[in-house]
Order: structure tokens, then C-alpha cells, then sequence
């Protein structure tokens, strides 16, 4: 008795062997997240990761719809293969010229500051901070040296922002009884930046319930809000 076999048609991909397929081995995640991080300096590490895990599974899900065949005796000539590779007829219509607008007109310094102050809104310090104050007015209310306060703000324990070009204020949510709160110096070396700092604390963040980042300080959850911040900007 002879058993017909079937056979192959001439042009298929054949079937999918174990070999034909490809794993992303946890080395290569760390190699595609090393990359996007060289690639991405300033992006925060949660969205390198996320956008890392967005790209191998795209990855898999290609190569699973689209296996790898193996070389063999059977594969087919070069020049075969090269035939099969059809430009779209979409690639071979006739493009569509455009003109834009263009620039527009070459605007001086002065115009062009005088420009951007109209299209900006100004915004004073306090309507985003809170309640602000200078160093004398610290030390009348608080009885806090000036001496004090600039080694504290030197240590990170304190978060002072830039009001003109060199006098500092200092918000006063971040004191309790006329001293920092405690943590704030984990916070401000993770978070450089004073005013990127001082808005971060005072958002509500999404982990968690909805107090602010300060607010979670002052109820001693130091580690969590560290947590948070090195999530955010580590």
C-alpha cells in the first residue's frame, strides 16, 4: 500500500520549526534598555522600561506572524527570491507636490521678545508654590539665622527658589515649627532642580492616594515619596 504524502507547494514558507522562531533573552532586554536610555538621556527610567516592553513585544508578535526559515538545499535561487519582493503600487504613483506657507517674515530681537511677552501669561511665584518668603522675614517670623538657612538650603534640606537674578525665597510649606521637614535633603539629591522639585512635591502623584508628595513627607512616608521620586526622575 503506498501512502501519498503531501507535499509543499513550490513558493511556501514550509513549516515553522522550534528553531525558526526567537526568544528575547532577559540579556537582550537589558541591552534594548541600555540602548534606549544612551538614546534618551533625560527620560525618566519607568518610561525607558515601559517603552523597552512596548518594543519587544512587538518584536515577538512580528517574528510569531512572520517565521524565520532556515537556510537549506531547497531554498530558493537568490535571484528567484529577489523577483518575489513586489514594489507596492501605492510606492510607484505620482507624488503630490505641496508649497507651505513658508517663514514668513525675519522678525529683529526686540520684535521677537516683544512677540513672545504677548504671547505669554504671566505667572506670579505664588500662584504655583504657595506662600513664599525672604530670608528676613524667615528669620523675624521663625526666629531662623540667615546663617542657618543657607547651610540648610546648601544640604538640600531646604528648597529655595530664584526670584530675579540672585535673591532667593523660600516656600513656606516646607517648614514645621520653623524647621525642614524631614527628608526633603533624599528628595533634592535625586531632584536637582529647585523649581522642578518644589512642583513635583507639591502635585498630587499618581501612586498612592491623592496627597502631594509633601504631604506624605510631613506624615513621615519618607521612603515611599524617595521611592517616587527616583521612579520619576532617577
Amino acid at each position: 500500500m503506498v501512502t501519498n504524502r503531501a507535499r509543499t507547494p513550490a513558493g511556501s514558507p514550509g513549516p515553522v520549526r522550534k528553531t525558526d522562531t526567537v526568544a528575547l533573552t532577559p540579556s537582550a532586554m537589558t541591552e534594548i534598555v541600555a540602548v534606549l536610555a544612551k538614546h534618551n538621556p533625560s527620560a525618566p527610567k519607568a518610561a525607558i522600561r515601559r517603552a523597552a516592553s512596548v518594543f519587544a513585544a512587538t518584536l515577538e508578535n512580528g517574528v510569531a506572524h512572520a517565521p524565520i526559515r532556515s537556510r537549506s538545499s531547497h531554498a530558493r535561487p537568490m535571484n528567484r527570491a529577489a523577483g518575489d519582493l513586489r514594489r507596492p503600487a501605492a510606492l510607484d504613483a505620482p507624488v503630490e507636490e505641496s508649497q507651505g506657507e513658508g517663514f514668513g517674515e525675519v522678525l529683529s530681537t526686540d520684535q521677537g521678545r516683544r512677540r513672545v511677552i504677548d504671547y505669554a501669561t504671566p505667572v506670579r511665584m505664588e500662584d504655583w508654590a504657595g506662600p513664599v518668603a525672604g530670608p528676613a522675614e524667615i528669620e523675624r517670623h521663625f526666629g531662623t539665622r540667615r546663617s542657618t538657612l543657607h547651610e540648610w538650603q546648601k544640604r538640600g534640606a531646604v528648597i529655595g527658589l530664584l526670584r530675579g537674578e540672585r535673591k532667593h525665597v523660600y516656600p513656606l510649606a516646607q517648614f514645621v515649627d520653623g524647621r525642614p521637614i524631614e527628608g526633603m535633603s533624599r528628595i533634592t539629591k535625586i531632584i536637582a532642580n529647585p523649581r522642578a522639585a518644589w512642583l513635583w512635591l507639591v502635585t498630587p502623584h499618581p501612586n498612592g492616594d491623592e496627597a502631594s508628595p509633601l504631604e506624605r513627607l510631613k506624615q513621615g512616608r519618607t521612603d515611599e515619596v524617595a521611592a517616587a521620586a527616583q521612579q520619576d526622575f532617577g
